[in-house]
């Protein structure tokens, strides 16, 4: 007679959960906007540049949305597609891109909030069920972003060879 499902969850409560992520959203994106409306892009773009060039293929001006891509899928989204009409990304960079933010997308929102439950759980034998931190577990989704934008860059450097 209602959503909540068998046992108490269901449609609602996938719904609630979503609803829950729409403060985070707005606040990253509030505070990148501002952030940018004072300069930080320009600034990212001088300091980051040696970093990301060689790490990722892409320019200083897209650590905003790198980011922004880590704490939201929507926030690191609208940033690219604004990199992108800005002229900041070519193709090729926005490619590489796409495939670091698709990789475990919003790996710091979505680990700490559903999967780090999994580090509280112990076995019948008393030992973690876990027997890593949450340090390694992150910098391993972080290495695999990563490796796929990587990939990424060897396949476009592939496609304009052919």
């Amino acid at each position: 007679a209602n959503f909540r499902g068998k046992g108490g969850s269901g449609a609602i409560d996938g719904f609630m959960f979503a609803l829950s992520l729409v403060p985070t959203i707005m606040f990253a994106l509030a505070m990148i906007t501002m952030l940018e409306h004072y300069g930080a892009l320009k600034a990212a773009r001088q300091l980051l540049t040696p970093v990301l060039k060689p790490l990722l293929g892409l320019p200083g001006s897209s650590a905003l949305a790198l980011i922004a891509s880590l704490q939201s899928t929507d926030g690191g989204a609208a940033l690219t597609r604004q990199l992108c009409d800005a002229g900041e990304l070519t193709d090729r960079e926005k490619n590489v891109f796409a495939a670091f933010q698709m990789t475990a997308d919003a790996p710091i929102t979505n680990f700490f909030s559903s999967g780090a439950i999994f580090f509280t759980l112990v076995a019948a034998s008393g030992e973690p069920v876990m027997p890593v931190s949450l340090g390694v577990c992150l910098g391993v989704i972080l290495l695999g972003k990563i490796f796929a934008a990587n990939v990424m860059r060897l396949i476009e450097i592939r496609g304009s060879r052919a």
